[in-house]
């Protein structure tokens, strides 16, 4: 075995999370209400209390200050800290200081998320991100939260995966608001998350001109089924539709070169696309799992390899790139254990091509609320005893904390 691959001095080592995914008692928000509709999540399950990690946080975080994490990538409830418009509630905004504050207080870096899939009610009542009205709200809600937590944070994400939400919130039907092939809404709901991001961007250095500010993107591969024209031709045409349409491509519009201090990358996934006139949908929706590639929990082709591809597409912007989502979901975490360490390496790959990767944000710390899957998707590094919210932390995690120890991973 040859010498173990440095990564950069000062890299991030951290986890994601999404406020709704584990705080618990979220009832304020457009996700609750979509979980009370009958058949909307696997089993029946609840984000109630997820892993009631608003009141263990401090828990949590010694936990990864064990695993010898420096950064740590979360979201703020928008529906707390705003559960009326223009009304903001002092006592969640105090808490958010508090749990920011442990963070610092165990030697990670916070990643803040303001919008994780989530929104008020009375967001939702209006339109929601499909209505025009939404960026100067979502304004209105970064500027108070800069204005009493900026001094904690230096890392700003504003929105997660606009992407994932679009698709499936008026698409897929999995998302609130819960609606199928509205082809308009999604375009709506894209749009107005690009100028909400830029607003939101430029709100924040407003008030603090050194904070870095990016937005997550989910990028999955779409590949062709079979080396032929057709099928080329049918995997740039779904990646179009499903990864970049209608924010437009990243190299031909400059949109994240001219309005992001950095890029935000999440990759989980890549699918089989082909020219299937038999099924005309799939052109677009691409159903077919990439053959001879292991399949996840949720059913998902998952090549560690690719992950220095998707890291590769960004490079000419010049800009330093984080991965701020990037896992499996597996009930073997012996799985885990040999996915880990091979992503890492493919990542390690991609800073020797030349991409500045600062950090990597393994999806997720804790088993937690996987959205309309519940509780069925073991997605973290540690377990969480759904009776008595117990902690324990998995081989995968231990593994995880030598890798950020050292700085370092292991060769092929």
């Amino acid at each position: 075995m040859g010498e173990p691959l440095k990564f950069p001095e000062g890299f991030l080592w951290g986890t994601a999370s999404a406020a709704h995914q584990v705080e618990g008692d979220n009832r304020n928000n457009d996700w609750w209400r979509f979980e009370q509709e009958p058949g909307r999540i696997q089993n029946g399950d609840s984000s109630l209390v997820a892993c009631d990690h608003y009141r263990r946080y401090r828990e949590d975080f010694r936990l990864l200050r064990e695993m010898h994490n420096n950064a740590h990538r979360l979201s703020i409830e928008w529906s707390r800290v705003e559960p009326r418009p223009g009304e903001f509630d002092s006592r969640q905004i105090r808490h958010y200081r508090d749990v920011l504050g442990e963070l610092r207080e165990q030697g990670l870096q916070p990643m803040l998320t303001l919008h994780h899939f989530t929104s008020p009610i009375w967001f939702a009542e209006g339109g929601g991100w499909a209505s025009s009205g939404a960026p100067e709200a979502f304004v209105r809600f970064v500027r108070r939260v800069v204005r009493d937590l900026g001094d904690l944070v230096h890392l700003w994400c504003t929105i997660n995966e606009p992407n994932i939400y679009a698709f499936n919130g008026w698409l897929g039907g999995e998302f609130p608001p819960g609606r199928r092939g509205d082809l308009l809404g999604v375009w709506r709901v894209l749009a107005h998350m690009r100028q909400a991001h830029l607003a939101a961007y430029r709100a924040i250095h407003e008030q603090l001109p050194d904070a870095r500010v990016g937005l997550s993107h989910h990028r999955f591969l779409l590949l062709p089924e079979r080396n032929t024209r057709r099928d080329r031709w049918a995997a740039r045409t779904a990646e179009g539709f499903m990864d970049r349409w209608p924010v437009g491509r990243v190299r031909r519009e400059r949109v994240v070169e001219a309005e992001a201090d950095w890029i935000g990358i999440a990759h989980y996934w890549a699918q089989n696309a082909a020219l299937d006139l038999r099924r005309p949908g799939e052109q677009f929706i691409p159903r077919r799992n990439v053959p001879g590639v292991p399949v996840t929990d949720m059913g998902w082709t998952s090549d560690p390899a690719w992950m220095r591809d998707v890291l590769n597409e960004v490079r000419e912007l010049g800009k330093p790139v984080y991965v701020t989502e990037n896992g499996i979901s597996t009930g073997d975490d012996a799985v885990r254990q040999a996915y880990l360490p091979a992503v890492l390496r493919s990542v390690h790959r991609a800073i020797a091509d030349g991409v500045d990767v600062r950090g990597y944000f393994h999806w997720t710390a804790t088993d937690n609320f996987e959205w309309a899957r519940g509780y069925s998707q073991k997605f973290g590094l540690i377990a969480v005893d759904r009776t008595t919210l117990e902690r324990e932390m998995k081989p995968s995690a231990m593994l995880y904390a030598r890798i950020a120890a050292a700085n370092a991973v292991e060769p092929d």
